[in-house]
């Protein structure tokens, strides 16, 4: 009996087979601060470059004209490279030194067939930042940290969107944007996607005044 108890236990740990070892997954930078942090390998770690977000006060111009001032976390922050004449720069600009960025047009991208029409994606394709001094950019995309932004005011915490999707109908034309011309590349945003955001004021400076908006057709 104590023989075929012995055989019993080899033949159970013969048949156990352990997995291998997880994968660490590969990461695309640049990583934003309060993101989660991925498990990265230590052998091969590499460093991952981290912004700090600021609270910043600004106004949010959505596609149907109307304007939202609120709060939201954004990158202190951004990066980019840009062209002048043959030269190609290498350029980083403080939010609070931001005056205004601007979505100029977007590219659409076919994403599904509906039942009498089709399903387009639209991407920000070019954007202008100007800076406080004057200064200004074009850049051929969006900083992917701004598609989204979790916003706040008096009325409570929402969302807006840079990006958004519409339906071409052969017969009626664009389901969310009335009127508009059917193109791969557009200048009209979505009525609830934002278009344009100005201020960028750090909260600690702007304390409890709010932007005050401008006159129609004046600098005032």
């Amino acid at each position: 009996m104590r023989r075929l108890f012995l055989i019993l236990i080899t033949t159970s740990l013969v048949a156990i087979e352990y997995p291998s070892a997880p994968q660490v997954p590969t990461v695309p930078e640049p990583q934003v601060e309060g993101a989660a942090k991925p498990t990265r390998n230590k052998k091969n770690a590499a460093t991952v470059k981290t912004v700090p977000l600021a609270n910043m006060r600004l106004r949010i111009h959505l596609g149907d004209k109307s304007v939202l001032v609120a709060e939201a976390a954004l990158p202190a922050s951004y990066s980019f490279t840009h062209k002048k004449g043959q030269i190609q720069y290498n350029q980083t600009v403080r939010a609070e030194d931001i005056r205004e960025l601007a979505i100029e047009n977007y590219r659409a991208r076919k994403v599904a067939a509906a039942k009498d029409g089709e399903v387009f994606e639209f991407e920000p394709a070019q954007v202008r930042i100007e800076l406080k001094d004057g200064q200004s950019f074009r850049l051929q995309y969006l900083f992917k940290e701004l598609r989204k932004i979790r916003a706040k005011n008096a009325d409570g915490t929402f969302s807006v969107f840079a990006f958004f999707a519409d339906t071409y109908k052969s017969k009626s034309g664009w389901q969310e944007r009335a009127g508009e011309d059917f193109s791969m590349l557009s200048r009209r945003p979505h009525p609830a996607s934002f278009s344009k955001l100005e201020y960028f004021e750090p909260v600690d400076k702007a304390g409890g005044a709010e932007p005050q908006e401008k006159e129609p057709g004046t600098n005032k």
